[in-house]
C-alpha cells in the first residue's frame, strides 16, 4: 500500500516540537516566506567551526512544511553548510522523481515520507522551505 500526501506518520512528525521557538543569543537568524502558499519560517541558529551547534524554528506554515523542518531539526545539529546542501540536492531530485542509490541520506531517514509528495510540483516547495531557510542563513564554506 502506497503511502498518502497527509498520512499519519507525516500528521506525527509535523504536530512534534522537536527545536524550541528561540534561542537565547542566536549567532544568525532569517525568516524566509514561500510565496506560493504563505508558509514561513522564522530560524535561529548557533554556529561553531561552520557546523551548527542549536537551531530554533517558529514554523507558520502547512503540514508538509511543518513536517520537514522538523526533520530538518532533528538531523541538521554537527553538520556543516555543504552537509545540509547535499541532502537538500537529494531531496529535491527525489521530489523530481529522479531515483537514487542513496535515497534516502543516512541520518535522514524521515525524509522517505515525503517521496508521496513528487506526484504534486505543487508542494515541492512546502518540503524544501526549511532546507532553504537552514541553507541562506547559514555563510558559504570558504
Amino acid at each position: 500500500m502506497s503511502r498518502g500526501l497527509y498520512d499519519g506518520e507525516i500528521k506525527a512528525l509535523a504536530a512534534s516540537q522537536i527545536a524550541p521557538q528561540s534561542l537565547p543569543g542566536p549567532d544568525l537568524q532569517i525568516s524566509v516566506d514561500n510565496p506560493f502558499c504563505g508558509d514561513r519560517i522564522d530560524l535561529q541558529l548557533n554556529i561553531e567551526a561552520g557546523r551548527v551547534t542549536a537551531l530554533a524554528q517558529d514554523i507558520r506554515a502547512c503540514m508538509l512544511c511543518q513536517a520537514s523542518a522538523n526533520v530538518v531539526a532533528k538531523s541538521a545539529i554537527g553538520l556543516s553548510r555543504d552537509d545540509i546542501e547535499a541532502v537538500s540536492i537529494e531531496l529535491t531530485a527525489m521530489l523530481k522523481g529522479n531515483d537514487s542509490d542513496c535515497w534516502p541520506p543516512v541520518d535522514w531517514e524521515s525524509l522517505a515520507l515525503f517521496e508521496p509528495v513528487s506526484r504534486h510540483k505543487s508542494r515541492h516547495g512546502c518540503v524544501t522551505l526549511p532546507f532553504t531557510a537552514l541553507l541562506k542563513a547559514l555563510p558559504d564554506t570558504p
